[in-house]
């Protein structure tokens, strides 16, 4: 036998019925807000008038500034979603790029200021003419009058991106200055590294010039002796090897 229900329990249970129902109709009512504020949020992070229009591009001369946009990938997209310092990572990636700093202006411009690498020297093969830093990097192709020229010959190939001996590299601008007034050229070769040839015709193998202050002793020494000599192998210099003059 059901035992009868007292009318304050009836009540109270009533009341439970009515808050559980409201709780559930405010937290819908709640999400419902929720979900229409993060559309329109989207919508207005997404407005076309927030959309990269204008990228201005400052600092280069060797990185071309329609290349420098392109792989930055800004434009055309919300200016809200640009990671500034990935954008910046993405940039010194390009061979002739050596920092970078991005920043974002509302509502729909990119600033990019570029810090390039210095070209020492320029290496010539039957393909062009490359740009090589100090750190032996190649950088770009093109040409520069007043930098250290070196021939390149054999089977040497250079392209942006790529590197050759960064001993080397140091080392010829070094050559240049330190025998300017008899040099008649800088080769380089796969086999034998860089040569160094005077105006008389006389050369200096060098190598990889990782011991260049030891081979240029040893190069004064000879010189200061009035040695006759056509070409010396200096590429060990501890074992040099001297082809003289015939008789």
């Amino acid at each position: 036998m059901t035992e009868p229900v007292s009318p304050s329990l009836r009540r109270r249970r009533r009341v439970r019925r009515a808050l559980a129902g409201s709780v559930l109709t405010g937290r819908l009512l709640a999400l419902l807000l929720l979900v229409g504020g993060l559309v329109l949020l989207v919508g207005f992070l997404e407005g076309e008038q927030y959309r990269v229009r204008t990228v201005i591009v400052h600092g280069n001369r060797l990185a071309f500034a329609d290349a420098v946009v392109r792989e930055s990938g800004v434009l055309g997209r919300s200016i809200f979603r640009i990671d500034t310092q990935a954008v910046a990572e993405r940039l010194v990636m390009h061979p002739a790029i050596a920092a970078a700093t991005v920043r974002s202006f509302y509502p729909d411009t990119v600033v990019i200021e570029l810090v390039e690498r210095q070209p020492t020297s320029v290496w010539t093969t039957d393909h062009g003419n490359w740009l090589v830093d100090s750190e032996g990097r190649v950088i770009g192709n093109g040409e520069a009058t007043d930098l250290p020229q070196v021939r390149v010959s054999g089977d040497f190939s250079l392209q942006p991106g790529g590197r050759v001996s960064d001993t080397v590299a140091r080392a010829v601008p070094q050559l240049v200055e330190r025998y300017a007034d008899r040099l008649a050229g800088l080769e380089y070769q796969p086999v034998e590294g860089l040569i160094l040839v005077f105006a008389s015709g006389d050369r200096v193998i060098l190598g990889d010039a990782e011991r260049l202050a030891d081979q240029l002793a040893i190069l004064d020494v000879l010189e200061a002796r009035r040695t006759p000599w056509l070409q010396l192998d200096l590429r060990d210099p501890d074992r040099p090897v001297l082809w003289q003059v015939g008789p």
